[in-house]
Formats: C-alpha cells, structure tokens, sequence
C-alpha cells in the first residue's frame, strides 16, 4: 500500500528543504512591524498584541508530539519569560474546545488562540493554503515592546535561545543601542 508519509520519509533533506523554499512564503523579516491582530482564547478572552514583548508560537495541531513538546518548553521557561515581560501565545485554527483539552492536560499557563480561517497565521506568513484549510508552518515570532519584529523563525528554536535574545535586546535598549 502506497503511503505519502514513508515516501516523505525516504526522500534526501536537502530536496525537503528545497520544497519548502519554493512553498513556503518569506518570514516577515526582523525590523518590520508585526501586523496587528485580536484572537479570542479557549477560555473566551480576547487578546492582541500588548506593548510588552510578545512570543507568538504558531503550531500546525493541538495535542501532537512536535507541537507538544515544543509549547512544553515555553510552559517550562514561562515564569522566565514572564519576569522579562514576555507573553506567549499559542495560535492555529482548532477550535476553542480543543485548545481547552490541550491546554488543561498539558498544564499550559499560556493563552492558546483560536486563529479562525488562519487569517493571522496568513499576515505573519505562517501558513500555506491547501485545499480549503490553511496549513500552518510550524513558525515562531519575537515582537518587542515597539511592535518590531525582533525574531522570526521556522520550527521549534530553542526557548532559552530566544530568552538570550530578549536579554540581550532589553540590555542593548537600555545601553542606547
């Protein structure tokens, strides 16, 4: 039986990489200012972009082992983050009952956004359109205080590699950098 995912699995990394640099759009680049944008949580708050730094972690699937593991190491470094001033949002299109299970049995202390349609994921150039539904590109946002993108990247980066970033920013601020 014919099985997209092991064909996937044999095919060489750098023809991988090379399909995705062809599909995939352009990160927004560091510099730029992060499109606005107001998402609701599973536990029907609202929430947009504050004025503090703000990590937007967009995730193809709730309850998935990548996705999974990657917002467990925000969970496990959020108290840090937070005490630099840094919110975590998690965002993708499921609904808010399944960010709710995730959340609740994950023990995340992190709004997780319900991004309906993927119109969000679309401005920040984190999703392709297949079919009907956006798919969402694992990809991760650094945005500062002045709504500036400060980091972009594909994947899962390491979280104690973006709070050096943080830090290493918030000390350059305060040095007149």
């Amino acid at each position: 039986m014919f099985s997209l995912s092991a064909l996937a699995i044999r095919v060489p990394t750098p023809v991988k990489q090379a399909v995705k640099d062809r599909l995939y759009p352009a990160l927004l680049p560091e510099g730029e200012t992060a499109p606005e944008w107001q998402l609701q949580g599973w536990d029907g708050k609202w929430h947009r972009l504050q004025k503090g730094w703000s990590i937007l972690v967009f995730y193809p699937a709730d309850d998935t082992p990548g996705c999974t593991r990657q917002l467990q190491e925000f969970q496990e470094h959020y108290a840090q983050l937070r005490d630099l001033g840094c919110e975590v949002y998690g965002v993708n299109p499921a609904e808010a009952q399944s960010h709710q299970a995730f959340a609740e049995a994950q023990g995340f202390d992190f709004p997780l956004l319900t991004d309906r349609g993927g119109s969000v994921a679309r401005s920040y150039k984190a999703s392709i359109p297949i079919g009907f539904k956006p798919r969402i590109i694992r990809t991760v946002y650094l945005v500062n205080p002045e709504r500036k993108i400060r980091l972009a990247n594909r994947g899962a980066p390491s979280v104690q590699a973006i709070i050096r970033s943080i830090q290493a920013l918030q000390q350059a601020t305060k040095g007149g950098m």
